[in-house]
């Protein structure tokens, strides 16, 4: 019996990796909710339930800094800190405001999958359409222009891209199998719905035609739905409407999470933390130490007890001593999470303030270029993924392909320019060392020019204009003052 859910073996290679990143991007309350997972029992030999309440309070007292999520929000940021360049056809206006169908505009949709292709490395858009009713009566001119019948677009987390395949198309390769793993409601009573895993399997049969299939059952005799989507010519589909996102490609063939490395360190840092918060409310406390005192002294002189404060006086007998004893603090917990907090900015963690990497200029280097080629390559293949699902789209309600754009930024203003390297550029530009076009784009990639080259140019210019038109209204005027407080000259009379 063929079973639907089986994993593709790259991807199940991936899953750990995925578990990880995915639950340390979730934040501290998942992290401590997968428990002995990622902070194991110091004593786990031991089940008693002393032992057990000494855990929980040690889950409790650590803290998890989620040096991750920080830096992946501000890198995605970076992509969407300036607008995507979009262009469609005005039948797929509707798309832009709500791409999803359920009110999430194609800027919040791109956003998503940078997410995903940036933090595991890959992703997957699929666009759907509205199947023809079993007459294969056409959608009208009217139900597409009042957006009742529109294509919609839906991100697929990577651990619920399961499976594919790809086959060979002539001097092209296509995917020929693709399954993914979605929610839908199972049973619904108007007050409660129970959610159930279902399977949908987009696949090119034997005719090489786009078929699809919606399985519930793991292994069964066949699927509850097909479907077999149509072109607006009401021809059968060549293609499979699913293209994959990565942070190197757009190949089918999974990645390695550009992330997993620092969200791996960060876990590492939550349990250095919890042995640090441990030792902290251990040793924390002081405690009171008494010598050379007897029970007759404690009884009638101490009356029973001993006070402590600044109020309270302690009568000790001759020879008795008083003081505090206190362990001295355990520092290695704390060295390994600066240390574990410096290896996370030098990962890419640019959001962590008070922090500093003590780095080579060739090591800074590197880093800032590997760094970037992975947020400009994550930004280049989402939009060229989104670009791809708008022409199909366009292609589904009949709209023409030609001139669709969508791209997304990918001048970053991750570093800004110091004022000696600003000097030194313009000095070169000055000596006809480089173009003005070179230097306004350097400028724009160190974060300080924000114009385009035309639009500077013009502002310039309007700016020497005015300051020329100043300068020679107030040589007249000082011209003019200088005569009349010179009877003698001609021009004054």
């Amino acid at each position: 019996m063929p079973n639907v859910s089986f994993i593709h073996p790259l991807v199940r290679k991936l899953m750990p990796q995925y578990e990880l990143i995915r639950d340390c991007l979730a934040g501290e309350n998942q992290v401590k909710f997968r428990r002995s997972k990622y902070l194991p029992i110091p004593n786990g030999a031991d089940t008693s339930e002393d032992n057990m309440a000494r855990y929980n309070a040690y889950i409790e007292r650590a803290v998890f800094y989620n040096v991750a999520k920080r830096t992946q929000g501000g890198l995605v940021g970076q992509i969407f800190m300036r607008d995507p360049v979009v262009k469609v056809p005005a039948m797929l206006d509707d798309v832009i405001i709500d791409a999803t169908g359920s009110g999430v505009p194609l800027e919040q949709l791109a956003s998503e999958a940078a997410s995903f292709a940036l933090g595991f490395g890959r992703t997957g858009l699929y666009i759907d359409y509205p199947a023809r009713d079993e007459e294969d009566t056409p959608i009208s001119v009217a139900e597409l222009e009042t957006g009742e019948v529109r294509p919609t677009m839906k991100v697929i987390p990577p651990w619920d891209c399961i499976n594919y395949r790809v086959k060979q198309r002539g001097a092209k390769i296509v995917l020929s199998l693709v399954v993914f793993r979605e929610d839908y409601i199972a049973n619904d009573d108007g007050f409660e719905t129970k959610i159930a895993d279902q399977w949908r399997v987009l696949r090119l049969d034997e005719n090489d035609e786009y078929v699809i299939e919606i399985y519930r059952n793991k292994i069964a005799n066949g699927p509850e739905e097909t479907f077999r989507p149509k072109g607006p010519d009401g021809k059968p589909i060549d293609e499979i409407a699913f293209s994959f996102v990565g942070a190197i490609s757009n190949d089918p063939k999974p990645q390695e999470p550009p992330m997993y490395d620092l969200c791996s360190i960060n876990m590492a840092h939550y349990r250095n933390s919890a042995d640090y918060e441990e030792n902290v409310f251990i040793i924390g406390q002081p405690t009171p130490w008494f010598s050379g005192l007897t029970e007759e002294w404690v009884t009638k002189v101490l009356g029973g007890s001993v006070a402590l404060g600044a109020r309270g006086a302690i009568m000790l007998p001759v020879d008795g001593e008083a003081g505090l004893l206190q362990v001295e603090p355990n520092t290695l917990a704390k060295e390994a999470m600066d240390q574990k907090e410096a290896q996370m900015l030098a990962l890419g963690a640019k959001l962590v303030e008070g922090s500093q990497v003590e780095r080579t200029a060739t090591e800074a280097d590197y880093d800032n270029t590997s760094e970037n080629s992975i947020l400009a390559n994550v930004a280049k293949n989402v939009g060229s993924a989104v670009k791809w699902a708008l022409e199909w789209a366009a292609y589904y309600v009949g709209a023409s392909e030609a001139g669709i754009e969508y791209s997304l930024n990918t001048e970053f203003d991750l570093t800004k320019m110091t004022p000696d390297e600003r000097r030194q550029l313009l000095a070169e530009w000055q000596a006809g060392g480089i173009a003005w076009e070179e230097y306004r784009e350097n400028l724009r990639r160190g974060g300080i020019a924000k114009l385009d080259d035309k639009a500077a140019r013009t502002a310039i210019d309007n700016e020497a204009a005015d300051a020329l038109a100043r300068t020679v209204e107030e040589a007249g005027k000082l011209a003019k003052a200088t005569n009349v407080g010179n009877p003698s000259d001609p021009a004054a009379e």
